[in-house]
């Protein structure tokens, strides 16, 4: 299950996904005040188990320090490659906003390959598993959140609905993002992506495009 939460810093979508039957959720980017979501979390019963950055873009991450605050326990998601842009104030793009930072936490970094998992798999029950893909480009440590059985995506700012992301900032790689798209849009046509702005769309929409 998915809520979408699109109103946050630059229109950046904040996505719930969690698991019914566990109530175990993720927390994807944070570009919206905990305050904004903790009433639906209270109301469905969740659990977070993961507050996930795409990258680390103050847009992306200009709560997350909250996030750790409000959600004692769950484990705050970056790529490894990201915590430069995390701690430099020009790199996060922080100096754009009110509050200008690094953005320090207790970060557990992943890598290419990784499984985020929802549910516990010893129960017998479906679990959710969400697999690391590393997109760098738009930043060094971007990446796409993968659920293979569901066909659904979480891509922030690698893909967007006829668009992808910029390569004009503190290190961006217009090369390294094409090769990331390039990856991407040979995926199966019937995934379901849901991007960090905008409306979601389908792998094979985009190669139309």
């Amino acid at each position: 299950m998915i809520k979408i939460f699109p109103q946050g810093l630059l229109d950046t979508n904040t996505y719930i996904v969690w698991q019914e039957q566990s109530s175990e959720c993720m927390i994807v980017d944070c570009g919206v005040s905990p305050r904004v979501i903790m009433p639906f979390i209270e109301k469905m019963a969740l659990t977070v188990k993961y507050v996930v950055l795409t990258h680390g873009h103050f847009d992306h991450a200009e709560y997350v320090e909250e996030y750790e605050a409000a959600f004692e326990g769950a484990k705050i998601i970056c790529h490894e490659n990201e915590l430069c842009v995390l701690g430099d104030m020009e790199a996060n793009l922080s100096v754009w906003g009110k509050r200008p930072r690094p953005y320090s936490c207790r970060y557990e970094t992943v890598k290419e390959g990784d499984i985020l998992t929802l549910g516990n798999p010893k129960s017998g029950r479906e679990c959710l598993f969400f697999e690391i893909l590393h997109t760098p480009g738009h930043t060094p440590g971007c990446i796409c959140l993968y659920d293979e059985a569901n066909k659904i995506m979480f891509t922030g700012d690698t893909l967007f609905k006829r668009s992808y992301g910029r390569t004009d900032f503190k290190y961006g790689d217009t090369a390294a993002l094409f090769s990331s798209l390039q990856r991407l849009l040979q995926m199966d046509s019937d995934i379901t992506f849901y991007p960090g702005h905008y409306d979601c769309s389908t792998i094979g929409e985009e190669t139309l495009f």
